[in-house]
């Protein structure tokens, strides 16, 4: 195998040959002419050096960074499937095409240049590339420039047909076209609707009728039949699995030759899956209570209902279903609606709403004025040939489909992922009208609605993929930090108690940068460490504040060398890490932690900071969970992450970009540790966050609480695990939606990172 060495001699041989000689008079030059090759703009001659002699393959891989390393890799995967344009004139473009793509990229597009060239390609008009067959453009950018650029070009590429691609490999139409509302007539008609008008309807009629399923009440799930995958998931019939059940099911209801009800299709069940009439039986009171448990009111429909009641109207409910009357009255029983006068089914009156089921309810009613309230335009809408009005919501699919948040149905894979969407979709569209105020976009206006919406999903798919890892392993217990696992905990300690009581024990570890810091230094080195931190105090200052030392211990400053002057103190910075590490260590023992044994360490988006300087004086092996590692983690052996960052161009999670929103929404109301005292009480930093802040950031917890806890008391863990496409993409909507009301002044909330006494705010606008 030719070494770098190697490379960089038949480098010398080539550049004799040509005009270059003069540029590679040593080895230092040679290698910066050999990164200017790889990553600017080059003229014809350096164009052809590098085509006439591949560099690309023998020479430059030798210089390449990781990252350049995949991108190249991803790219050569996409080129070859597609005519590809590339989007961009900077270090990224410059990098495709001298590193191997030139000839296999057809043009450049850059929309303020047509017409001009850049290193020796054409920048292509929008005509050109549909002219020229083009059916790819991959934006060579950043991640942070995807959203502008697709916002540019994202009609002309849909239009066209062409897929738009981020260097990453995401379909940028998909990913970032989720803010591009497109409205059709009918969508403006739908969202001008209201709560009001539809009250006024009522006002206008004698007998109102309403449908049941995704009107009265809807489910948690996304689709009906998905329920049927649960129904075999808590069936556990031995080499079936819960979508095979589902499967089964489907089919038996399209080809049920018995009663036209449940019980109908249990018979044909029991004939697919050759069951005894008890197991018949137990599968379909299964399916029953499984549609009771995932029933949810639709608020604003219910209170409709019982303002015509109210009102002395007449009520009727009429539904195509396969549950029988019976079945159906217990389940909206069950959720607190009674007082209609006649619930009229399909399976029981053997045709539906299509088929006659409102000609029968015509007669009923007689000639009276009447009004039907449903969600399907032609089910629903069969009650028009009877001479009744029709007021069609939509059920939340459907609105989903609408919003500006479509993008989040391509991100659910598997049947968990649809379950977590599901249970999202029952409480952001449970008002049929939640796209009204908006036109279209969502209104987020409380912060536990905030919290609910956008880190529920986030937070269970965390402790999932964390209970995954934690079986695998041989971890003695979980220790989840202060500041950042104080949400965790509290979630994992309820998972703990509510789920599965196997997995190891948590603590709430008490932990800090500060306090790690403190206790690991030993040497000229470690203080060296952790002075990078610091350019806000006086060397004099520092010493009291950072390093914890009394005021009578530090010799006067007279503008030295802030090192020097700092390393005066050695002596005295080593005594007080020296005790603090004893108390800790004591505090260590109190928790039950002991020596040679191995723990999980919880912390959010990290470069790996406090485990690695724990490592250097603990008695215990570490292993990390984080929820996501930035780009260029400290190496640590033991580290795993449900997230991460792989750099500003191949970056696929939005969670990372806003891990300072996270991490304030992940925090906890106490302050920061900042050391401990001679007696081993933890010594704590000021407060620098308002009440405000911390009203806010408790109500979001709340929001992601309530929806952890209804979706772990909705649904069984089961074997596969939530994976982190969906989360980060609901995350990513965070930006698709309104802030109204309390949340309006969510750009006004900061935070500040106390190692370097710097503010930010929390949400970048």
């Amino acid at each position: 195998m030719e070494t770098g060495k190697d490379s960089l001699n038949r480098f010398y041989r080539v550049i004799e040959q040509t005009d270059f000689r003069g540029k590679c008079v040593s080895p230092q030059d040679a290698i910066q002419f050999i990164e200017h090759l790889i990553h600017d703009e080059l003229n014809e001659k350096e164009r052809h050096l590098v085509e006439e002699y591949h560099l690309y393959d023998w020479l430059f891989p030798e210089y390449y960074l990781e990252e350049e390393k995949q991108i190249l890799d991803l790219f050569s995967q996409m080129v070859s499937e597609r005519k590809t344009v590339i989007y961009g004139t900077g270090i990224a473009a410059n990098f495709l095409l001298n590193c191997g793509f030139y000839k296999r990229i057809a043009g450049i597009m850059d929309q303020k240049k047509p017409g001009t060239f850049f290193s020796g390609k054409v920048i292509m008009s929008e005509e050109q590339i549909a002219e020229s067959g083009i059916t790819q453009i991959v934006v060579a950018a950043k991640v942070k420039n995807y959203w502008i650029i697709t916002k540019k070009i994202a009609d002309f590429c849909e239009k066209n047909g062409i897929l738009l691609r981020g260097l990453n490999g995401r379909n940028l139409l998909q990913w970032c076209g989720s803010g591009f509302l497109k409205q059709s007539r009918a969508d403006r008609q739908y969202f001008s609707l209201s709560s009001e008008k539809l009250r006024a309807e009522i006002d206008c009629h004698d007998v109102i009728s309403f449908d049941v399923f995704d009107t009265l009440i809807m489910r948690k799930v996304m689709q009906p039949a998905d329920i049927f995958q649960l129904v075999g998931h808590k069936a556990g019939i031995k080499d079936i699995s819960s979508k095979i059940y589902a499967e089964k099911r489907i089919y038996a209801d399209r080809n049920n030759k018995y009663e036209k009800n449940i019980y109908g299709i249990y018979h044909t069940m029991q004939d697919l899956l050759m069951l005894t009439d008890k197991e018949r039986d137990r599968l379909m009171n299964l399916e029953i209570e499984t549609e009771m448990q995932m029933a949810v009111c639709r608020k604003e429909l219910v209170e409709a209902f019982y303002y015509a009641l109210s009102s002395g109207k007449r009520v009727f409910l009429i539904s195509d279903m396969h549950l029988t009357e019976s079945m159906i009255s217990k389940i909206l029983a069950g959720a607190g609606i009674e007082g209609y006068e006649k619930l009229l089914v399909s399976c029981d009156y053997h045709c539906g709403k299509t088929a006659g089921l409102f000609h029968i309810y015509r007669k009923m009613v007689q000639n009276e004025k009447c009004l039907h309230i449903g969600d399907n335009e032609i089910s629903d809408g069969a009650a028009s040939v009877e001479g009744i009005d029709v007021f069609l919501i939509r059920s939340a699919l459907k609105m989903l489909k609408t919003s500006t948040l479509n993008a989040l149905r391509g991100y659910a894979y598997s049947m968990k992922e649809q379950n977590a969407l599901g249970l999202l979709l029952s409480e952001m569209f449970n008002n049929p009208f939640a796209l009204h105020a908006g036109r279209g976009v969502i209104q987020v206006g409380t912060y536990k609605e905030w919290g609910y919406r956008f880190l529920g999903i986030y937070a269970v798919s965390y402790i999932d993929w964390l209970v995954g890892q934690l079986k695998e392993g041989q971890i003695d217990k979980m220790l989840f930090t202060t500041r950042d696992g104080y949400l965790f905990y509290d979630l994992y300690q309820w998972y703990r108690e509510n789920v599965d009581s196997d997995i190891p024990e948590a603590v709430y570890f008490k932990a800090s940068r500060k306090l790690c810091y403190l206790a690991s230094m030993s040497n000229e080195e470690s203080i060296d460490f952790y002075l990078n931190y610091d350019d806000v105090y006086a060397p004099d200052e520092l010493l009291e504040k950072r390093f914890l030392l009394e005021k009578d211990d530090i010799f006067p400053y007279s503008g030295e060398n802030k090192r020097e002057y700092i390393m005066k103190h050695k002596k005295k910075i080593f005594q007080k890490a020296s005790l603090i590490r004893e108390k800790y260590y004591s505090y260590m023992k109190e928790i039950g932690l002991q020596k040679g044994r191995e723990y999980g360490f919880f912390d959010s988006y990290c470069r790996g900071t406090v485990q690695y300087l724990m490592e250097q004086f603990v008695p215990f092996e570490l292993r990390g969970f984080y929820l996501g590692k930035i780009h260029n983690t400290r190496r640590l052996k033991k580290v795993q992450s449900f997230y991460e960052d792989k750099g500003e161009y191949l970056r696929l999670d939005d969670i990372n970009i806003k891990r300072t929103l996270m991490e304030y929404c992940f925090s906890s109301p106490e302050t920061n540790i900042i050391g401990m005292d001679a007696d081993g009480k933890f010594l704590y930093g000021e407060e620098y966050r308002t009440e405000r802040d911390i009203r806010h950031m408790l109500d979001i917890q709340e929001g992601i609480k309530k929806y952890f806890v209804q979706y772990y008391s909705s649904f069984q863990p089961g074997q596969e695990m939530l994976g982190g496409s969906l989360p980060n993409a609901v995350i990513n909507t965070m930006d698709f939606v309104d802030l109204v009301d309390e949340c309006d002044d969510m750009s006004m909330i900061r935070s500040i990172d106390d190692m370097v006494n710097k503010g930010y705010a929390v949400l970048e606008t």
